[in-house]
């Protein structure tokens, strides 16, 4: 799973780096900022899908306690960001 997460990451900065190189040589085109929306997007999605996983693993491991607190925390992260779009 680690080399997942090292994978994305490493797909994250590609894309946000090719987006800004891309902004800079063709400002007026639209693909530029689109590479950069995919990376942020994906710069959100993986710590979201870290706590899910981590939660999912808990639960299998009958670890009710910190299967608690990353549920809790998953409630924080989606709370935030339903506030973040009002």
């Amino acid at each position: 799973m680690t080399r997942l997460f090292t994978l994305t990451g490493l797909a994250t900065t590609l894309l946000l780096v090719a987006g800004l190189l891309a902004s800079g040589l063709w400002p007026d085109r639209a693909w530029p900022t689109q590479l950069i929306h995919a990376g942020l997007l994906m710069l959100i999605v993986t710590p979201i899908t870290r706590v899910v996983v981590a939660c999912i693993g808990y639960v299998r491991d009958g670890d009710r306690l910190s299967a608690l607190l990353t549920a809790a925390i998953l409630i924080l992260v989606a709370a935030g960001g339903y506030l973040a779009t009002r």
